[in-house]
């Protein structure tokens, strides 16, 4: 058994896993108060034949792949938006965890609510001794849901041998606002309408979040450690006035997009648009001098 502040880490980067969620997903499920003026148009991103490849930055340090594609479902006329992240690396000290794969999914309605959330992936944590690095510990979790009358109902199915810890268990209700569960936050192909000087106010939405959350806490509790609470602030999106020039591609190019910036509190999420044809070329996400950024394959 692993010495409790290892266990308590080995939990927090699962945390920090279903958290990309929560950070790169870019605090992904947000709910916008009233029509935003932008839109993702969900029957165009279905219609992509070729899924969008992203590469993962954590500072200017590449960490990881994504692979994003929409899909139609016929049987009840929603859309299934899937997020593939690949052997994504983070550092911190001499601990080093690696996710060889987390699949993110979320099902919404035509009109943008949400219907479902699901997250799965295995994680490997490493240590480093000399100049190499030695495996110490390794885990593989599924969490799942589902919004019935307004509430989002879960499960989690949580694997981690060194720490004697296997949950399957129901996740505690979440309740669910009303409102549009897919952004421009989140890496998507292209965003329509976009105009210089739009501003409106958006809230998160991440029920799958606040349920992991409450049930790692719980966890980490029993180790003798708490977590901080985190506070949510309402979102306040804003477009420039007019483009900016964005270096991109192989020959680092510079072309002109349109750039959404999203504030709430220490956070600070941006998105580059390009002017053209509205693709989405690069997204980043601020926090605590922490940037991590998806930059989109040409």
């Amino acid at each position: 058994m692993p010495s409790r502040p290892i266990t308590v880490a080995i939990v927090l980067f699962w945390l920090a896993a279903v958290g990309w969620v929560g950070y790169r997903d870019v605090w992904p499920r947000l709910a916008a108060s009233g029509p935003p003026p932008i839109a993702v148009d969900l029957g165009d991103e279905a219609s992509q034949l070729v899924p969008v490849r992203w590469q993962v930055y954590r500072g200017d340090q590449k960490v990881g792949r994504l692979t994003t594609r929409m899909t139609y479902l016929d049987a009840d006329d929603t859309f299934r938006l899937t997020h593939q992240y690949a052997n994504l690396t983070f550092d911190v000290g001499r601990v080093r965890a690696v996710f060889p794969e987390v699949t993110l999914t979320t099902r919404i309605t035509r009109g943008g609510a949400l219907r479902e959330q699901g997250m799965k992936g295995n994680m490997v944590v490493q240590l480093q001794v000399g100049d190499g690095f030695t495996e110490i510990a390794a885990a593989k979790a599924a969490v799942d849901g589902e919004v019935r009358d307004g509430v989002f109902r879960g499960r989690c199915d949580l694997d981690a041998p060194v720490l004697n810890l296997k949950v399957k268990r129901d996740l505690d209700p979440v309740p669910v606002p009303d409102g549009q569960a897919l952004t421009p936050m989140q890496p998507v192909s292209r965003v329509a309408n976009v105009r210089g000087g739009q501003r409106w106010l958006v809230h998160e939405i991440n029920p799958m979040r606040d349920a992991m959350s409450s049930l790692m806490k719980g966890f980490v509790g029993q180790q003798g450690f708490g977590l901080p609470e985190e506070k949510r602030e309402a979102f306040v999106a804003t477009v420039g006035d007019r483009p900016e020039g964005l270096a991109w591609g192989k020959d680092r190019a510079e072309v002109p997009c349109w750039v959404i910036e999203y504030r709430g509190g220490d956070a600070r999420v941006r998105t580059w648009v390009r002017t053209d044809d509205g693709r989405v070329l690069r997204q980043e996400a601020t926090r605590e001098g922490e940037l991590i950024a998806l930059e989109r394959d040409e």
